[in-house]
């Protein structure tokens, strides 16, 4: 394994069943934002967000369904899309620029700046094991398979 990667995730759960967990975590999580705030789609850049991240959670779906290491991959362009995007975020609600205090669920400025720290960590936590399962299945494929010694 490489230095930064691990082969469990916890509670000594597989990276493939944690990677299929996360995919469908976020994935039911899309549906559940767009359906408690329909409005959300209206504007063009929160639609091409949208399938952004429609695309990369099915990417991870698919890829672990499929042990493809590259369709995991496509997921891990979004966490680092997510990675530049975080401190932009970050000062946007404490300058109140860019909508981003609106876009929270709460109107104060501590709770928001909580609720982004709180999906760094668990967002950062999962792009770890991703990228460990993308690293055991590249592992996985680049070995060359050994002959019978008679």
């Amino acid at each position: 394994m490489a230095k930064y990667t691990t082969d469990k995730a916890l509670f000594n759960v597989s990276l493939r069943n944690a990677c299929l967990g996360i995919s469908i975590f976020f994935l039911v999580m899309l549906v559940l934002g767009v359906i408690a705030r329909p409005s959300y789609l209206h504007s063009s850049s929160s639609l091409i967000g949208f399938i952004i991240e429609l695309l990369a959670n099915l990417a991870l779906l698919f890829g672990v369904l499929w042990s493809n290491p590259w369709l995991v991959a496509a997921w891990l362009v979004v966490a680092v899309l997510f990675f530049i995007h975080w401190p932009i975020a970050v000062l946007g609600v404490i300058f109140n620029y860019g909508d981003y205090r609106a876009a929270a669920f709460f109107d104060n400025v501590f709770l928001i700046l909580f609720e982004y720290i709180l999906a760094l960590v668990i967002f950062g936590y999962c792009s770890y094991l991703v990228y460990s399962y993308f690293h055991q299945l590249r592992n996985s494929q680049s070995a060359t398979p050994h002959g019978v010694v008679v």
